[in-house]
């Protein structure tokens, strides 16, 4: 006999456990299914936005945030070829810090608060496709577990696989860009409370990337590079000769001349940028990563994927009340998160595409270690508390983009 639920889930990252939590919260049976068992690690930056925060915050887990393991950030210290400066966490209604924090932990943390819920987790369990009625309507999803199949009922799916994940495939968006981290302990440097970003110009001399490293709370900090698939083809390097790059060059080296590492490096792909996919269809809905909603410039996601479940789970509440599973009604959805970050993501994915590379941002990275406003704007854009566009109205970064497009038509 089929197991049968309200809701299926596919997928216990963030985005999968918070609409399996705040759907069973509202009175919804839940099933959560995912092909690994937990604890398990992912690769990631673990920097956990003060967004993030409050979204995990909601799900109950204030005083596990604040574990003394877990790094916590008060500000941003950018590192450029040109300009080094300090800001602060942008002040907003989410508070004033954020928190590093390892994605297996994060992960088995709210996991278990889904569970607590009421959600039943099935670990192991590797979902093939979704299963349709006979009028070609969603009936729930079939699985492998142990060699043998399963079929889990419901009259609506959330997937929350990954863009990487194979389920729904064809209505994911191609993945743009790639990143490789490594944990260290005992690394050096100043001002552990704050994330420290680089915009070196390897990382940037074909297109946009960064490096960081992030400090933990217990000894170790996450040190990693990222940049666009498109600035990776035009390289003469890989990603891991980038990397490895990355940590020669100074003050990286001197912070890590004393570090030792643990574990090894590990790489993956993501899609930045909240366009390309489509999230809503007859029965289903895609949230977190396998919906597209990384941010286009800082890479993070974590936050985004955690609050698109809460909204997920808002309309999956709706369609039961309404017995209505139709795309129509899920379109509420799509359009709740538009409204929430379509202009946020859609500047912040045209300046990435309009830039040839950072190092055109130079002059706007120097003015910002003495112009205070400039200082803020820019990290706001970078974290998505505002839109491109205000960076965008900012004197200083419109001659700067002028220039440059004069140089190009010249």
């Amino acid at each position: 006999m089929a197991d049968r639920a309200d809701l299926v889930v596919v997928g216990a990252g963030p985005a999968g456990s918070s609409t399996a939590y705040h759907a069973a919260r509202s009175g919804l049976s839940v099933l959560l299914l995912d092909r690994q068992e937990f604890p398990r690690d992912k690769t990631c930056g673990d920097g956990l936005m003060p967004h993030a925060v409050s979204e995990i915050s909601l799900m109950g887990l204030s005083d596990w945030l604040s574990d003394p393991r877990h790094g916590r950030f008060r500000g941003f210290a950018l590192h450029t070829q040109t300009a080094d400066f300090k800001e602060p966490v942008p002040p907003s209604i989410h508070g004033p810090r954020g928190y590093v924090v390892p994605r297996i932990e994060t992960d088995a943390a709210l996991l278990e608060r889904a569970r607590k819920a009421g959600a039943r987790f099935r670990g192991g369990v590797h979902v093939t496709e979704v299963a349709r009625s006979a009028d070609g309507r969603v009936a729930g999803v079939e699985a492998e577990s142990n060699d043998d199949t399963s079929r889990f009922e419901a009259p609506l799916v959330v997937v929350a696989d990954g863009s990487g994940g194979g389920l729904v495939h064809e209505r994911k968006a191609h993945q743009n860009a790639v990143a490789r981290r490594q944990y260290f302990r005992n690394v050096s440097g100043p001002d552990k409370d704050h994330l420290h970003i680089f915009a070196t110009k390897e990382l940037n001399e074909r297109g946009a990337g960064y490096g960081w490293i992030f400090y933990l709370g217990d000894g170790r900090a996450n040190v990693g590079a990222g940049l666009t698939n498109e600035a990776l083809s035009r390289s003469s390097y890989t990603l891991q000769q980038l990397f490895d790059r990355f940590l020669k060059k100074q003050p990286v080296a001197e912070w890590l001349a004393d570090a030792k590492p643990d574990g090894p490096a590990r790489s993956w792909s993501l899609k930045m940028g909240m366009w390309g996919a489509r999230r809503v269809g007859q029965g289903l809905m895609l949230v977190g990563d396998a919906g597209s909603m990384i941010h286009p410039i800082s890479g993070e996601g974590v936050g985004y994927a955690i609050q698109s479940g809460r909204l997920a789970a808002a309309f999956a509440h709706e369609a039961h009340a309404k017995s209505d599973f139709s795309a129509r009604l899920l379109s509420g959805y799509e359009k709740g998160l538009r409204r929430e970050w379509a202009l946020r993501y859609f500047s912040g994915r045209a300046l990435v595409k309009a830039l040839p590379n950072l190092a055109v941002l130079e002059p706007i990275f120097k003015a910002s270690e003495v112009d205070r406003e400039l200082r803020r704007t820019l990290i706001e854009s970078f974290t998505g508390d505002a839109s491109v566009f205000k960076l965008l109205k900012h004197p200083k970064v419109f001659a700067s983009l002028v220039r440059e497009r004069a140089r190009k038509a010249g």
